[in-house]
């Protein structure tokens, strides 16, 4: 038992014996006994009311001086109202901190309840979107407008990320990025990638452009190179030199060609048109070229159904299937089985292009389709490739919404399967 009670038990107790022998000596004990106990617990009514006089007024200041029970519960109070306001005093600096962290970020950051309501911002928020007090409680799809953002922020899993004009100014570019916390809110970060994106189209602007520059020093260094190459009398060490040249020249030329076309579906902001492509037809034309590239060094075979169409647009169906096709011929040796195979499905169709030759080691294969990526010692300028080939894959089937999945181990040969939308009424 709490010594407070014990306290308050013997009080009860000694007040009684003492009003009982008082009693006795005026022959009313039992009457004095209960004037005693009604004295006592007006007292403690008192005592109560203090306490709750105090508790009321938030705890303030000193607790009533009282002992007993309730003298040990007002101490138990005043001991969690000190720690409370320690944890609170904890709070309060940890919210000042945060705040000032978040005061000093340049990216935006808005908080939104789970009904999409703006709830808080710090000032670069403010500033980006041209947020006032008024807006607190205001829907943020009544802000930022447009299908896109709407379509982004209602989302039930946040997939990524977008960026939008600025609505204070169409030439600012915003990315927008949402994930979700806490009780269903919402924490949107928006990020000024203005400088960014401008430095992004100058850098592809600069690579379609020099591709272009370059075609035509190439076509004058080819022409004086097989020139050379027809002079009569030539060394053995000239025409050697001379055939290294010309192998330097196409490759550069190819550089060049493959810059542009990654230029061009990188800068290409406009939908593609897609439309039904004969997939045999592609696929027939590209084996017959890759069988004259391989010079009869490699098995080629094609299953395809005659009548097989995707949705896509047809020149970068054809670029993908070629550089997928013609890889597999420059990065394996000599006698290695090429099969080229669709697969049809109800929504989609595959083609996969599988080779018997050296394989992929597992690690590089997410790397593969980077620019200018050459894992190991089959990929290096020897092959002639131009290290962008899976590039433009990537690029060109993202357009048409289709997928590419690699699958290899070294030594067992590699697949690449491309995935397409099927055609409408195939």
């Amino acid at each position: 038992m709490r010594p407070g009670m014990n306290t308050e038990i013997w009080r009860v107790v000694l007040i009684s014996l003492f009003c009982v022998l008082f009693g006795l000596s005026l022959g009313a004990p039992f009457e004095l006994m209960l004037f005693g106990l009604v004295a006592y617990m007006l007292w403690t009514f008192r005592v109560i009311s203090l306490l709750f006089s105090w508790i009321d007024k938030g705890m303030r200041g000193i607790p009533p001086d009282t002992d007993g029970v309730w003298g040990e519960i007002s101490d138990t109070l005043n001991r969690q109202r000190r720690r409370h306001r320690r944890t609170q005093e904890r709070m309060r600096r940890t919210i000042k901190r945060v705040t000032r962290l978040t005061e000093a970020l340049e990216e935006g950051i808005l908080v939104l309840r789970s009904d999409l309501t703006i709830d808080w911002w710090n000032s670069s928020a403010a500033d980006l979107l041209g947020l006032r007090s008024s807006d607190r409680g205001t829907a943020i799809i009544n802000v930022i407008r447009g299908p896109v953002f709407v379509s982004y922020i209602t989302q039930k899993q946040f997939d990524g990320s977008i960026k939008l004009s600025s609505i204070n100014n169409a030439e600012r570019i915003l990315q927008f990025s949402a994930s979700y916390f806490g009780e269903d809110e919402i924490v949107l970060v928006i990020t000024d990638v203005t400088r960014i994106n401008n430095l992004e189209q100058l850098r592809k602007e600069f690579v379609g452009n020099v591709s272009h520059e370059l075609r035509t020093p190439l076509t004058v260094m080819r022409g004086y190179i097989e020139t050379l190459q027809s002079v009569p009398g030539n060394s053995a060490v000239f025409d050697k030199a001379f055939t290294q040249m010309s192998s330097q020249v196409s490759r550069m030329e190819a550089l060049a060609n493959d810059l542009i076309l990654i230029s061009r579906l990188e800068s290409d902001n406009q939908a593609p048109v897609l439309e039904n492509v004969n997939l045999h037809e592609v696929l027939h034309a590209i084996v017959a070229e890759a069988e004259l590239l391989s010079d009869g060094k490699h098995s080629i075979s094609l299953d395809c159904e005659e009548d097989c169409q995707v949705k896509a647009d047809a020149n970068d169906i054809r670029s993908v299937l070629g550089n997928i096709v013609f890889n597999a011929i420059r990065h394996n040796p000599d006698g290695t089985d090429i099969r080229v195979k669709v697969t049809r499905y109800t929504s989609f169709i595959n083609v996969s292009v599988k080779d018997s030759g050296i394989g992929i080691d597992a690690a590089e294969i997410p790397r593969l389709t980077e620019r200018f990526y050459r894992g190991d010692s089959s990929r290096n300028s020897d092959t002639g490739g131009t290290g962008l080939g899976l590039a433009i894959v990537k690029h060109a089937l993202s357009r048409c919404g289709g997928q590419l999945t690699i699958n290899s181990r070294l030594g067992q040969g590699a697949e690449f399967v491309c995935r397409f939308p099927i055609a409408l009424g195939d």
